[in-house]
């Protein structure tokens, strides 16, 4: 199974990213706010081990992790938002039944 990595300019620095993993169903794994694009592959998980708990949990019988350098242009990436995108309106729209009105999930632009 597959789990996409990659990052994003944001943060309270120039350089600062938010490094985000999803997995090819569309669930949002894990995020990382870091100072540097390099700081992101290693605390993702891509160049090291962390975060590799999380993704053992989600996938126990193995996965296989992707850098994703133009999120906006691979069609995986865009697959599973769009996939995580459908889960959050499901999602909202069952909470709102229970009275909460709290959801996160991530977004990007299509174009």
């Amino acid at each position: 199974m597959k789990i996409y990595l990659t990052c994003f300019k944001g943060g309270m620095s120039p350089n600062d990213v938010m490094g985000y993993a999803l997995a090819e169903d569309g669930t949002a794994l894990a995020s990382h706010l870091c100072s540097h694009k390099g700081y992101a592959m290693s605390d993702m998980g891509w160049t090291s081990k962390a975060k590799h708990d999380i993704y053992t949990k989600f996938y126990p019988d193995g996965f296989e992790l992707e850098w994703v350098d133009e999120p906006e242009n691979h069609s995986g990436w865009l697959a599973a938002i769009k996939l995580n995108k459908a889960k959050s309106k499901a999602a909202t729209k069952a909470d709102l039944t229970k009275g909460s009105h709290f959801k996160v999930s991530i977004t990007m632009e299509e174009k």
